[in-house]
């Protein structure tokens, strides 16, 4: 076990209950992460189940469209837990993509655009550019 450098300093006897309890509260947060995990693997076997029966007997594709970003949501979401579970940090680009596809199905859910005053449509295009922005920039590092 390597420790860091500050682990190898001389370290007073009550910091153990510290490191101790630190740790018990990770391994606490690891199953309620893991908790989501299956909830998340529910709520993603239901909307492709959902998808399916809309194919068939959609009326209006706008809904096919925003239930199968729901499920790419879903999915991405999986995957950022899976990712702090194995390394205990979460990825920004992750965050980002989530947040640009949750964005986009709130603009296909909600696209009543002739009712949407200027300062909304503008509003939104910023912050669309802003997170297509920092969804590059966080890329190239």
């Amino acid at each position: 076990m390597k420790m860091t450098k500050i682990e190898n300093e001389k370290t007073a006897q009550y910091t153990q209950v510290h490191r101790l309890f630190r740790k018990t509260l990770e391994i606490s947060f690891d199953f309620v992460v893991m908790a989501f995990l299956f909830f998340i693997l529910y709520l993603t076997v239901y909307s492709i189940y959902l998808n399916f029966k809309l194919t068939y007997g959609v009326t209006e594709p706008k809904l096919l469209i925003a239930n199968v970003l729901v499920t790419i949501i879903l999915i991405e979401t999986y995957r950022i837990l899976i990712i702090y579970l194995r390394q205990h940090r979460v990825s920004l680009t992750h965050i980002l993509e989530v947040g640009i596809v949750a964005l986009i199905q709130k603009l296909i859910v909600a696209s009543d655009f002739e009712n949407m005053d200027a300062f909304k449509l503008l509003s939104i295009a910023i912050l669309l550019f802003v997170l297509g922005y920092l969804y590059l920039k966080v890329g190239e590092d």
